[in-house]
């Protein structure tokens, strides 16, 4: 696993980059890659035209921020974000609360314009795992979080099935609210990380704690 050193902005540096090599994916259980430090033999463009990847971006948070303006980072023409349309989401927990897809897509586009107004954005839904990284074969590179690599590996797996050419994956660290360090598996980060789950499942509770409070006309 080799950290890839792109050219970040300044409050961007602490955060852990890692550049995948094609069958160079590891295991599920990943150690904390050591950051911004490169392989000498392999120089890595420090940007692609057309980078992909994919998510829910349900109640946009700082980890899907950072995830997005990572991508944004290294694109100089187009990127590509997978939206998990809305049939996908149908068992997910407090799905009541889900935002639906166009909300969902307004959103994180305007986010994106905002950090790099240059390049241009395709934001469709997805309805499985590939989404355009199924088929397209002029896209070079795809960002995933630490917790997604296996998303990654399967992608990787189904191009070299249809002799696309590969993708450079390159792993973004999850990030919590409550722990500092994210080290374990892929069950642990589930757990730990920031997350659309627990904010819906804050909201929920907000909702169940300002219905139980007495209203000012009971009190009197």
């Amino acid at each position: 696993m080799l950290s890839y050193p792109s050219s970040l902005a300044q409050h961007f540096l602490g955060i852990d980059v890692v550049w995948l090599q094609p069958d160079a994916v590891q295991p599920t259980k990943l150690p904390t890659p050591n950051p911004l430090t490169l392989h000498p033999s392999e120089p890595v463009p420090s940007e692609f035209p057309v980078t992909a990847l994919g998510g829910t971006f349900d109640h946009l948070h700082a980890g899907h921020k950072i995830l997005l303006s990572m991508a944004a980072w290294i694109t100089s023409e187009k990127l590509i974000v997978g939206m998990t349309d809305d049939v996908l989401l149908r068992n997910k927990a407090n799905k009541h609360i889900l935002e639906p897809l166009a909300v969902r897509t307004e959103r994180t586009f305007n986010f994106l314009k905002l950090f790099k107004p240059s390049v241009k954005y395709d934001i469709v839904p997805i309805t499985d795992v590939y989404g355009p990284t199924g088929w397209d074969p002029n896209i070079q590179a795809l960002v995933v979080s630490r917790e997604t690599l296996s998303g990654g590996k399967m992608i990787e797996k189904h191009r070299r099935e249809k002799s696309l050419p590969l993708l450079k994956t390159f792993v973004i660290d999850v990030i919590s609210s409550t722990e500092a360090n994210l080290d374990g598996d892929a069950d642990t980060l589930k757990k730990a990380k920031m997350s659309s789950t627990f904010i819906r499942e804050w909201i929920v509770q907000q909702g169940q704690s300002q219905q139980s409070q007495p209203s000012s006309e009971t009190m009197t």
